[in-house]
């Protein structure tokens, strides 16, 4: 599972190089058919510019190439958005730099959203972004999402590359609702979690969408798995 994670983040997107501007980083963007209005590309420029600042200290990405990071972080996040409409309030497990929780509340500024992050680096760099993008509606829980410990009702909670997914639906299990939805972003190969899911909770969860797709101009086969919460039966 870890080689092909890192097979993702070794690929360099294909195509002639772009110069590392905000109207390049719009042009990709629209390539992917995600149009953002100038408040927002401003915001997105703005995280942009605040994680290669921040990188080195505070250890945010491997990805450091502006087409790489266009690509692999702000797309491969807002392409969901033509996939599946997000809940809310929704919480971003391992949160990271903030991945995807920031570009998603960007392109959906009416979202009401929760990143969790227990790395201290990361909560002082997030707390940051929220800041100088004047985010609103958005909060950071400085702390290991466990049942116990993250009790906050949501509909949803997304994650992207963090473990696998019995392991996430039991540390959010004190806190998403029935009919609530756990939303993961998977690389092609996502058969066994999904089987593991089934076979570990039974009714516990349906699967409601697996998606697979191609970032656009790219090789990157990705994998958009949902899950709905039916019970609310203890999860073991």
């Amino acid at each position: 599972m870890k080689n092909r994670r890192d097979q993702f983040y070794r690929k360099k997107p294909t195509g002639p190089r772009m110069n590392p501007t905000k109207e390049s980083m719009d042009q990709m963007l629209k390539a992917a058919k995600i149009t953002l209005n100038p408040t927002q590309l401003e915001q997105l420029w703005k995280y942009h510019q605040l994680i290669r600042k921040r990188n080195e200290d505070r250890e945010l990405t491997r990805i450091v190439g502006f087409e790489p990071m266009v690509v692999k972080h702000y797309i491969d996040c807002m392409i969901l958005g033509q996939f599946w409409k997000f809940p809310s309030p929704i919480v971003d497990v391992g949160s990271g730099a903030g991945f995807p929780g920031i570009p998603i509340k960007i392109l959906f500024p009416s979202l009401k959203m929760i990143l969790a992050e227990p790395r201290p680096k990361r909560i002082e760099f997030l707390n940051e972004v929220i800041q100088e993008l004047g985010l609103r509606d958005i909060e950071v829980f400085e702390h290991k999402v466990v049942s116990r410990s993250f009790t906050t009702p949501v509909k949803a909670v997304i994650t992207r590359a963090v473990e696998t997914m019995d392991k996430t639906a039991l540390r959010t299990s004190g806190s998403l609702e029935v009919g609530g939805q756990l939303i993961f972003m998977k690389g092609p190969n996502a058969d066994d979690e999904i089987e593991e899911m089934k076979k570990r909770f039974g009714n516990a969860f349906t699967l409601i969408l697996d998606k697979a797709y191609t970032l656009p101009k790219t090789e990157h086969q990705r994998r958009l798995v949902v899950f709905c919460r039916t019970s609310e039966e203890s999860l073991k």
